[in-house]
């Protein structure tokens, strides 16, 4: 659902992206994602449950600045989309298994973790064949926002079920998109 303001913010945060840009590379902004991940999963193991939030969301802001820095600056390149694409599922299965070693329910966090891998595999298989699959209701960039909502509030369990329920949900609406735009592709 986000990304469809992707163009939108791009042109607002433009300046932040040429600023940004002018310190550091769209994968040396991939990098510090993937360490804030790193952060992430240190403090939830510790039961820092607040900070470990905290650097979730700052995983998340610098996920959404590599890839800002990279189309204001004009320099997209296919290794930096892959390469963030692949740190933001390790940060993913990081803060998952972290939130398990923490307590939270096993059986929820593999589902959980399942359907944000899902979300992910899916739309990587239909691009492919298709130019676009980036259809459905929990990318990333909401699976985070929900995953920090419910641990700032102590509710990490159920904000867990809500991640587990939408991003199958969003894994099937795109296997329904890709088989619909595919039968219209013969």
């Amino acid at each position: 659902m986000l990304s469809k303001f992707k163009l939108e913010v791009t042109e607002k945060l433009a300046p932040v992206g040429r600023f940004i840009g002018k310190m550091l590379t769209p994968n040396q902004i991939t990098f510090i994602g993937l360490i804030l991940g790193l952060f992430a999963f240190i403090s939830i193991f510790y039961g820092i449950i607040l900070l470990g939030a905290i650097f979730v969301l700052l995983s998340g802001v610098f996920d959404l600045l590599d890839g800002l820095v990279a189309r204001t600056q004009r320099m997209a390149t296919n290794f930096g989309g892959f390469l963030d694409s692949v740190f933001d599922r390790y940060v993913d299965v990081l803060i998952f298994i972290a939130l398990g070693l923490y307590g939270i329910d096993w059986l929820i966090v593999a589902i959980a973790m399942s359907g944000a891998l899902l979300v992910s595999y899916t739309r990587a298989r239909a691009e492919k064949f298709l130019e676009k699959c980036d259809v459905g209701i929990a990318e990333r960039g909401e699976r985070m926002i929900i995953l920090f909502i419910a641990m700032v509030s102590g509710y990490i369990y159920w904000g867990l079920l809500f991640i587990a329920v939408l991003s199958h949900l969003t894994a099937v609406q795109r296997i329904i998109y890709t088989y619909q735009r595919s039968k219209l592709s013969h």
